[in-house]
C-alpha cells in the first residue's frame, strides 16, 4: 500500500510537470470552473505579509493563485513551480503546498479599500485518475493602517486677537473613525475628554474659540488640544502621529503711568 501511495504522488507530480511543459508559459491554470466562494469577505491591512493555509493533506498537489494590487509579491517555495508579475496573477504549484505567503502591495494611506483574491485547487490521485477539487476562493478587502494627524501647525497670537478658527484632523484607515480629545485652557485647567464618533470622511474639525484673552500681564499662556485615543472602524487602536495642537497667547503688557516734568503741586 505504501508503495502504491508513493507511486500515486509521483504520478501527480509528473502530470503537473507535463502540463507545465506543454503550456506556452510556466503558469499553471486551474482545471474546471466550479468555485467555492468563501464568505464573508476577509478584511486585512494593506502592506501586510499574510500566510494562507488549507487543511491538507500534504501528500496531494496544490495550485495557488494570488491576485492583488500592483506591488504584491508571492513567495515561491523551493521545489515549487510558479510565476507572476505585477500585472498578472501569481500562480504557484507544488505537492504538499498547503500554505502560501503573500506580501501585499504597500499602504497608500487612504480611507478606501483595494481588493485581492487568493484561490487554491487541490488534486488527488484516485485510482488511475488525477481528480481536481473545486476551486476554493477567498476574496479580501485591504484597508490602510489607521492614523490620525492634526493638520494645523502651532501658532502665536497677542492677547485678545482673533484665532485662525477650527483645526483640521486627518485620518487614514477604514471610515467609522472614533477619537477623544482634551482641551487645556489658558488657566492651565484640562477639560474632561470629548468623544467624537463614527466619522465617515477623511477629515473633521475641532472648534477653537474666536479669540483668546491672556489674563496675565507678564507671562505667556497656552491653549492646547490633545488627542488622547483614536481608532478606525476595526477593533484596534490607531496611530496618533501628531495629536497635539497649541496656541501661545502673549500677554497684554502694561506700559506704566505717564509722568510729566512740569507737574504743578497744589498748596495744602
Amino acid at each position: 500500500m505504501k508503495t502504491r501511495i508513493i507511486h500515486q504522488i509521483a504520478k501527480v507530480a509528473a502530470l503537473f510537470a507535463i502540463g507545465l511543459l506543454s503550456s506556452n508559459s510556466l503558469i499553471a491554470q486551474f482545471s474546471g470552473t466550479a468555485t467555492v466562494d468563501q464568505s464573508p469577505i476577509v478584511e486585512e491591512r494593506k502592506g501586510n505579509t499574510s500566510v494562507y493555509t488549507v487543511p491538507g493533506p500534504a501528500t496531494d498537489s496544490y495550485k495557488w493563485q494570488v491576485v492583488g494590487p500592483t506591488g504584491t509579491t508571492v513567495t515561491v517555495p523551493a521545489g515549487a513551480t510558479g510565476a507572476g508579475t505585477a500585472g498578472d496573477p501569481f500562480e504557484v504549484t507544488a505537492v504538499g503546498l498547503t500554505s502560501i505567503t503573500v506580501k501585499w502591495a504597500a499602504d497608500d494611506n487612504t480611507i478606501t479599500s483595494v481588493s485581492g483574491n487568493v484561490s487554491v485547487q487541490r488534486s488527488v490521485a484516485s485510482g488511475t485518475e488525477i481528480c481536481p477539487s473545486m476551486i476554493q476562493s477567498l476574496d479580501i478587502d485591504f484597508w490602510s493602517a489607521p492614523t490620525l494627524t492634526i493638520a494645523d501647525s502651532d501658532y502665536e497670537i497677542c492677547s485678545g486677537d482673533n484665532t485662525a478658527g477650527d483645526i483640521t484632523v486627518n485620518f487614514t484607515g477604514a471610515p467609522g473613525f472614533d477619537f477623544k480629545y482634551t482641551i487645556t485652557g489658558l488657566d492651565g485647567v484640562t477639560s474632561a475628554e470629548t468623544t467624537v464618533s463614527d466619522v465617515a470622511t477623511a477629515s473633521t474639525t475641532i472648534g477653537i474659540p474666536a479669540n483668546l484673552l491672556n489674563t496675565s500681564s507678564t507671562v505667556d499662556q497656552t491653549y492646547i488640544v490633545t488627542i488622547t485615543e483614536f481608532n478606525d472602524d476595526f477593533d484596534e487602536a490607531g496611530t496618533i502621529s501628531d495629536g497635539t495642537f497649541m496656541i501661545t497667547v502673549h500677554p497684554t503688557i502694561e506700559t506704566g503711568d505717564i509722568s510729566s516734568d512740569n507737574t504743578l503741586t497744589r498748596r495744602l
